[in-house]
């Protein structure tokens, strides 16, 4: 690689790498002394006769920008022969830091080699065989409790193995086994002795410190801060003045003419300025101006440190083809690639692969593990027409019914603010066709009143709000948290779509927005034996949310589970927003989960078809080591059976047309279909939320716009059939951490509450724009008619119609009547 991150802050310490800069060599980088300008043996005077020379040299290459060019493969200049180790990171070059204890970096063990314990380790050092191949001690660094850990290792042979990038393989005397040698697997093999160098070679971190004198009068002006390659031939000194100059710092070239004398065992260097090198200096700042220079010099440290071992990491993993990017485009493009992989969690990236690698067949399964799967024991059927009945009477009386009951314990729930509510928002509208919204939530339903997904639904939440407020008697208004998950892609749109629709009557502060992370697609194809990461542009790397799996990790990482904690919340419902039927902060199924102790609650409606494309509820049965057999000399295995999900394209033929006889008559067995609206306990989701429990990532095969490098070219490709793979967790994969007893099933009407947007309009294509809205308008019409009459000012006649509204009556009309009831209305009520 030729690009470089070219440093113009504070030296960066940390632990050292022993590689020595030879221009000619592409891997090797350190700071050499040379000339200010094309010096050679036949000209070795140093001229600097004018102060623009030298404020070119410092203006152009010390405060230059932060992403730029070098081309580390030029030949250097023959003319001196000093060269400076150097201690600045960069993302391409590699870093060179010291550490507590002067341990020097000699290898980083990226996996292991056979089974009897060799390690395969990626050279830092320009020694590699006195390194690796001669027998000794060595010290392994890894952390643990964010701490550098150092143990010491006797290496007891080595050898050289071909590749693209220097790479051994090492054995350690004690690991003898692969169990053993895996523990080692990321850590870095360090030394403790420095590679010594020649008179004129130098370590940046012996130099720094360092007096300066002028060499002819002996008076000492400053001392050496740091060192600074300016990407040329020369490198400079920062020094800062001592001597009581207004100039609180300044630029040494280190050169020969300038820098004849350099005592290390003395600690000085010994200079003879050109004429005005010392008075040529940056304008005066001011306390706050250097205060901020101070933390931009800072953030910027922190950029080129994450760079470089984020680079390490790419290596390791073989995708260090994303960084070709950095070598063509605009310094704006170049900025955004690193700005967009700084942003990239590639450690979760890595265990992604580890789900999902070797891929599995991604074609539809025609035969599976049926003898373990089996369908959900009998669960009961939500029949909210004896919900009408009982508030069509007339006269008071006590609730009659499973419905009923489990209604106004919901909203006695809702009342006791014991509940929130979260929308699944992250995906984008791809499939909707080239002129839908970005955002699904905003798409435009083609109903009369013009309301989006997001409006429907937030006016159910006000609906159900004014509901429990009117039926508990509570004194004020509760607020159900709203809480939207986004990605990358939607949370911006999102965010200024709710803003500019003033929340759509909700009150801002109880609308949150959390965003969920993104995953680098990959290619389905095996490129040099990886599946490599796919690029959008040379600049951009082609991502995808990581699936509402990711829904428990990022509610936990941006503290909102505390928060929810905090507020008393006990449940959390959660639904995809392309369902425009969806019952949000749905008071009957709080009320049955409620009544069940379940800590999950899942919806289902009936499978229509077989080949209706829908996942399935079943339980699901796997054999596992018995808890405490491990310390025997048997294992044991015993029957775990759990609730899952069954994906419509991974289902069986066999299960898919298997029958059963029922009340109902012949029916499929497996057909409790999964519409994505569940409820879950808060004390659940907070488990989940945790590290060692993070749901398993699974591959999806989709079609990926993207571009490859075609000898110098990039070439954009558009695939016909799927070409890449997405990383997503799926939310339903939290079912099987709880036990059988503690899911509660909930059958729904299908007309009433499933109406999906997931497809493009198109003659008799199922699960569009269309579909939705003809399934709204069949609900309006089988509603009974709303009636606000002033002459029938009954609590029960008010509660009606706002229940009626709830379910979808209202959608077409302006539910304004029906909420935010004016006080001394509500008092004579």
């Amino acid at each position: 690689m030729a690009m470089a991150l070219r440093s113009t802050c504070a030296r960066v310490p940390g632990p050292l790498q022993e590689f020595v800069f030879a221009g000619s060599r592409g891997h090797a980088y350190a700071m050499r002394i040379g000339c200010l300008h094309a010096a050679s043996a036949s000209s070795p005077a140093l001229v600097l006769s004018h102060s623009q020379s030298y404020r070119l040299l410092v203006e152009k290459f010390v405060f230059s920008r932060l992403v730029s060019r070098l081309n580390v493969r030029s030949k250097p200049s023959p003319a001196f022969q000093r060269r400076v180790i150097s201690s600045f990171a960069s993302p391409i070059l590699e870093t060179e830091v010291r550490d507590s204890g002067d341990f020097v970096e000699v290898g980083y063990i990226a996996d292991t080699h056979g089974v009897h314990g060799e390690l395969h380790v990626y050279s830092l050092t320009d020694f590699p065989e006195e390194r690796f191949e001669t027998p000794g001690k060595r010290w392994v660094r890894s952390k643990a409790m964010g701490k550098h850990v150092y143990h010491e290792v006797e290496l007891l042979q080595g050898r050289e193995v071909g590749g693209k990038r220097p790479s051994w393989l090492i054995k350690l005397k004690g690991f003898n086994s692969i169990e053993k040698a895996s523990d080692l697997v990321g850590s870095t093999l360090v030394v403790t002795e420095r590679p010594s160098l020649s008179d004129d070679e130098f370590y940046i971190p012996d130099l720094v410190g360092m007096a300066v004198i002028l060499q002819e009068s002996g008076q000492e002006i400053g001392v050496i801060v740091d060192v600074y390659n300016t990407g040329g031939d020369t490198d400079l000194l920062q020094v800062k003045r001592t001597d009581g100059s207004s100039s609180q710092k300044i630029w040494i070239p280190f050169v020969k003419e300038i820098v004849p004398i350099v005592d290390k065992d003395g600690r000085r260097v010994e200079i003879n300025p050109p004429a005005g090198l010392l008075e040529l200096n940056s304008p005066g700042e001011s306390k706050d101006e250097k205060v901020k220079r101070k933390q931009e010099l800072k953030e910027k440290r922190k950029v080129r440190e994450r760079f470089a071992g984020l680079k390490k990491r790419l290596t390791a993993i073989g995708q260090t083809h994303i960084l070709e990017g950095l070598l063509s485009g605009t310094e704006s493009q170049q900025q955004d690639l690193v700005n967009q992989l700084l942003s990239i969690d590639f450690a979760s990236f890595q265990r992604a692969l580890q789900d999902v690698l070797p891929l599995p067949d991604l074609s539809p399964r025609q035969q599976g593990h049926d003898s373990r799967r089996e369908p959900p024991s009998a669960f009961p059927c939500a029949n909210w027409q004896e919900l009408h009945t009982w508030l069509d009477q007339e006269e008071s009386s006590t609730e009659n019914g499973d419905v009923c009951r489990w209604w106004t314990d919901g909203l006695q729930l809702i009342a006791d603010g014991r509940v929130a509510v979260v929308v699944l928002a992250g995906g984008q509208s791809t499939r909707l066709g080239d002129n839908a919204s970005t955002v699904k939530g905003s798409i435009d339903l083609g109903l009369v009143s013009g309301k989006s997904l997001f409006q429907l639904q937030a006016e159910r939440l006000l609906i159900v709000q004014e509901l429990a407020k009117l039926v508990t008697g509570s004194e004020s208004r509760p607020c159900i948290p709203w809480i939207v998950m986004t990605s990358d892609a939607t949370d911006e749109y999102t965010q200024a779509y709710f803003e500019d629709n003033e929340f759509f009557g909700l009150d801002s502060a109880q609308v949150w927005f959390v965003k969920q992370d993104s995953m680098p697609c990959i290619d389905l194809d095996m490129i040099e034996d990886r599946h490599r990461i796919l690029l959008e542009t040379p600049w951009k790397v082609a991502q995808a949310p990581g699936g509402n799996g990711g829904l428990f990790t990022a509610l936990n990482a941006q503290g909102i589970i505390d928060r929810l904690a905090e507020e008393g919340v006990d449940y959390v419902q959660v639904y995809a927003v392309d369902n425009a039927l969806v019952r949000v902060a749905d008071p009957v199924f709080f009320g049955y989960t409620n009544e069940r102790g379940a800590d999950i609650g899942v919806k289902v409606v009936t499978k229509t078809s077989p080949d209706e494309a829908v996942g399935v509820v079943c339980i699901n049965h796997e054999m596992v080591e018995e808890e405490g057999s491990v310390y025997s000399d048997t294992v044991n295995y015993i029957d775990k059976a759990h609730y899952s999900v069954l994906e419509y394209s991974q289902i069986s033929n066999s299960l898919k047309h298997a029958t059963e006889d029922t009340i109902e008559g012949r029916q499929l067995k497996f057909r409790a279909a999964h519409i994505c609206v569940n409820i879950f306990s808060l004390s659940l989701m907070k488990m989940l939320g945790l590290p060692k429990n993070e749901l398993q990532f699974h591959p999806v095969s989709k079609k990926i716009k993207h571009v490859k490098q075609q000898g110098k070219e990039w070439v954009e490709v558009i695939p016909e059939r799927p070409n890449g793979v997405k990383l997503e967790r799926f939310i339903f994969d939290s079912f099987k951490f709880c036990d059988l007893h503690k899911v509660a099933l909930l059958e729904v009407r299908r007309e009433d509450e499933f109406a999906p947007v997931k497809n493009a309009a198109a003659p008799e294509v199922s699960d569009t724009v269309n579909t939705a809205r003809c399934m709204i308008n069949s609900l309006i019409s089988r509603l009974p008619c709303l009636s606000l009459s002033k002459s029938d000012s009954q609590l029960r006649q008010l509660v009606r119609n706002l229940n009626l509204a709830y379910m979808g009556g209202s959608i077409e009309a302006n539910i304004s009547d029906f909420v935010c009831i004016d006080e001394t209305e509500q008092s004579e009520l």
